[in-house]
């Protein structure tokens, strides 16, 4: 694999939504509302056929009456009369959601009465504390130094245990001189104080239940002439001990070497400035380069667990409300569930298989028998049947005891064998004869179906469960160097509803300008809305997409109903099951198809992040939410040589240079070998600007800038260009200030970027594609091709170098190195040469290589063998 997947699974997921959004089934009211009886008479072929067509219109996939509106007025109980909706006859009333009376939402508990609370998008009686049975703070475990500010939240659960969110009756308290403060609420900041450990150094009380976090203070003192690196791992919070930490100088040589104890913290000397370095063989490396140690001697490194090392998730089934068994006709409907778990820190942490499920192939008898291939977090299936499970992967974090067959959590947590996130979807349906004619087309705009049907359908639900605890077990394959994590079976399973919580706020979001990737402005964009759950991460509740195709401009295609370029459709349900009072948050993406069109291209992507009040129900897209942060341009400019011996391109042996645009305050350069195992740089754009050298591992520890086979080929290529600022959006945060042990942590950059852009340029790789075969035999004279992705053959100006292939053996006239200028077509990566006539005889090898520009071979060498016979 050359370059992430990502976005094309990401496409072919909305492709399904887009397919799925036209028009659902008749709307359902939701939980606490009371049901609306079906207007009289019921069966209907046209508008004409209802009570009143100025009232009501005609289903047709139905054949019944449904309410109408064109503005909210017209579903209360003056305009309609005798024909009254009762679920409209309460104080949230009812919303005019694309032309149809449905029950309004709240939002928060400001929308309720005085004495009531917005639980599940319904206004209720507020839940008594006492109800409590269990809690869990979070963060469970704290590591710092005196002086840090830590923010604690907790979540409740009844004796059944499903999510509760008391209004009152929290009350938190430091119950040992390692922390200071107190509080109530369901969340508090609290200063660390003495050093020393305490288990219960924090405690919290919601009713009769209890619940502590562990507390380690560390000294505020650091002997002189030298530095203290502190390591933890950053989904827990808990310590790594036996890490290796390497001090090195600018020339990328390690000076000095030091292990973690058992508190996760050690002491290296060094002076001026340095690369710090932390490997650890079951996490991500981690090189802060270049810190000037006048600007701190304390660090706090968080890493990330190898994604692939491990395998573990949750199965999920889809509860219908009700069971119909109708035979396969026109009428029949087709139901969606699309599912996952929500996603910790970077979006960009989360490999490809975590994010989205593993793809594979389903068969749907959808007027006829299809077969699709989807991801395995995707669920179709025609209304009457049994609804198909979905598997949601995950990532290791915390547990407990009340996850089967846990029996220590905290050795099942040190060995990354547990987690716990929330499990959510988003689900609707439509008849099958209301398919779109290309809806099973691997050739549509997904991004474009689904900004132009998705928010038009009020019938899409979202679910949640809040807590979903799961195990994790080594990958089948990672021992053979061929992880096989799509070949696991997920014990542990969720139920979520199918009508859940209506996405019942429409509103607008104005789009920043796009980037260009290539001379090109990206050509679609999309909006993820979500709720920020802490210790579980980010929550979807609800999404938009455009498409930037005519024209490609900075702005996206105007929607077909707001009418205005660079304003997009948003849908999205109201926090609910448990997720009440948590923050919301936008995250605004765009994406290049480059990558598929071109196979010298590299994987183009740029998010903006933006805090969100609250939900807004403006169909009309009169008021667009509006972001403080603009998309960073795309890293184009960025290069490193692999070599660690010669100068490559007038880069220093393992050196990293490039220019970035833009406010930028932190570059990530990651580099992945075959397992999914990472090693990310950390560098300022100053510093990256005038080169940085990566360090050598040490000996013993594998260097993963490689990719780990047996031609000692380079690792896959990531850089990501960050705008992470602190609580005053001015206050730009670099590497330094991030990792110091006293700064906002590196574990929270998640919480703090609020833009980024990524180039995933993959690896350089050549294959044959004629000969096809091992020692095929070919005519004399025969032209020979080869396909080369993730570099650009030519001799432009642009371009990457060019294709060597190298005859030898034979009985005469093989010995030849033929070179080709370009490719047989501008995007396709073929390039075709033609075998020396003279050339014949038995065992000829053809080496097919690429060079860069000075007409060197790249090193590590990239090339691909194949022998033949020429009789």
């Amino acid at each position: 694999m050359s370059r992430s997947l990502r976005p094309f699974l990401l496409s072919a997921l909305v492709c399904v939504l887009g397919m799925l959004a036209g028009c659902g089934d008749a709307f359902d009211p939701s939980p606490g509302i009371p049901a609306e009886p079906k207007p009289k008479p019921g069966a209907c072929a046209v508008d004409q056929d209802c009570p009143d067509p100025a009232l009501f219109f005609c289903n047709t996939a139905q054949s019944r009456c449904e309410p109408a509106c064109r503005t909210r007025a017209d579903c209360g109980s003056s305009r309609r009369q005798e024909y009254a909706l009762l679920m409209c006859d309460t104080p949230m009333g009812c919303e005019c959601d694309m032309n149809r009376c449905v029950a309004a939402l709240c939002a928060a508990d400001a929308d309720c009465e005085v004495d009531e609370v917005c639980r599940d998008g319904a206004c209720v009686t507020p839940p008594a504390p006492v109800l409590a049975a269990s809690c869990q703070v979070t963060p469970d475990v704290v590591i710092g130094r005196p002086g840090t500010s830590v923010v604690f939240s907790v979540w409740v659960r009844d004796a059944a245990g499903k999510p509760v969110v008391p209004r009152e009756g929290i009350s938190w308290e430091a119950r040992a001189p390692m922390v200071k403060g107190g509080g109530s609420g369901a969340r508090v900041a609290l200063a660390l104080g003495e050093p020393g450990v305490d288990r219960e150094a924090v405690t919290v009380r919601v009713g009769s239940a209890l619940c502590s976090a562990n507390v380690t203070v560390l000294s505020p003192e650091v002997p002189a002439g030298g530095i203290r690196v502190l390591v933890v791992d950053e989904l827990t919070g808990r310590s790594l001990p036996l890490t290796t930490i390497t001090v090195s100088n600018e020339k990328g040589e390690v000076l000095n070497t030091a292990l973690t104890g058992l508190d996760g913290a050690t002491w290296v000397p060094a002076s001026g400035t340095v690369g710090v370095t932390a490997f650890h063989p079951d996490f991500g490396y981690l090189t802060l380069a270049r810190h000037d140690l006048e600007e701190g001697r304390d660090l706090r490194l968080a890493l990330r667990r190898n994604p692939l090392d491990l395998s573990g998730g949750l199965q999920v089934d889809f509860i219908e409300p009700r069971v119909v068994t109708p035979p396969l006709t026109t009428r029949s409907r087709l139901r969606l569930g699309l599912t996952g778990l929500s996603v910790p820190g970077l979006f960009s942490e989360v490999s490809t298989e975590t994010l989205l499920g593993f793809e594979r192939e389903v068969e749907v008898d959808a007027g006829g028998s299809r077969r699709l291939s989807l991801p395995s977090g995707t669920a179709l299936w025609v209304e009457g049947a049994v609804a198909p499970r979905a598997s949601a992967p995950g990532v290791a974090g915390v547990c407990d005891l009340s996850l089967s067959g846990v029996l220590e959590p905290e050795l099942s947590i040190a060995m990354g064998a547990c987690g716990t996130r929330s499990a959510w979807a988003v689900t609707g349906g439509l008849p099958v004869a209301e398919l779109p004619l290309n809806a099973f087309d691997l050739g549509m705009d997904p991004l474009l179906t689904l900004g132009r049907l998705l928010v038009l359908s009020p019938d899409f639900h979202s679910s949640v469960v809040r807590d979903a605890s799961f195990r994790l077990v080594p990958t089948p394959g990672l021992v053979e160097g061929a992880p096989r994590p799509d070949t696991v079976t997920y014990p542990e399973g969720v139920s979520l509803d199918f009508e859940g919580v209506r996405l019942a706020f429409p509103f607008a979001v104005r789009v920043p300008a796009l980037p260009r990737y290539r001379g090109s402005y990206l050509d679609r964009a999309y909006v993820l809305s979500t709720v920020a759950a802490p210790g579980r991460g980010l929550v979807p509740l609800g999404l938009g997409a455009a498409a930037n195709v005519a024209p490609a401009d900075p702005n996206t295609d105007a929607d077909s109903r707001l009418g205005q370029p660079g304003v997009m459709s948003v849908r999205m349900a109201p926090a609910h099951h448990g997720l009440e009072g948590q923050p919301y948050r936008l995250l605004m993406g765009a994406s290049s198809r480059a990558a598929r069109d071109d196979a010298s291209a590299g994987v183009a992507t740029s998010l903006v992040v933006a805090d969100l009040a609250g939900p807004l129900f403006d169909p009309s897209g009169e008021h667009p939410v509006q972001t403080s942060s603009g998309f960073l341009p795309i890293p184009e400019r960025v290069r490193y040589n692999f070599d660690g011996a010669v100068e490559a391109q007038e880069l220093g042996p393992r050196e990293l240079r490039g220019e970035v645009d833009g406010p930028a305050t932190l570059i990530r350069v990651v580099f992945t070998n075959r397992l999914g195992r990472r090693w990310t740089v950390l560098v300022s754009p100053e510093d990256l600007e005038d080169g940085v050298r990566v360090p050598r591992a040490p000996m013993g520890i594998e260097d993963r800038t490689f990719f780990g086979d047996h031609q000692g080929s380079r690792s896959l290529l990531r850089t990501e260009v960050l705008q992470v600022t602190g609580r005053d959006s001015r206050d730009g945060l670099g590497p330094s200030r991030l990792a110091a042990a006293d700064g906002p942590g590196l574990d929270h950059v998640g919480d703090l970027t609020r833009a980024a852009s990524s180039l995933d340029v993959g690896r350089p790789e050549v294959a044959w594609l004629y000969p096809e075969l091992e020692g095929q035999r070919l005519t004399r004279g025969s032209a020979v091709r080869v396909r080369v992705t993730g570099f650009r053959p030519g001799t432009s100006a642009e371009a990457d170098g060019r294709v060597r292939i190298v005859v030898r053996g034979g009985a005469k006239g093989c010995e030849e190195v033929l070179v080709s200028d370009t490719a047989t077509s501008p995007t396709s990566g073929e390039v075709e040469l033609r075998l020396p006539a003279s050339c014949s005889g038995l065992g000829v090898s053809l080496i097919a290589s690429l060079e860069d520009p000075e007409g060197r071979l790249l090193r590590p060498a990239v090339s691909a063998l194949r022998g033949v016979d020429i009789p």
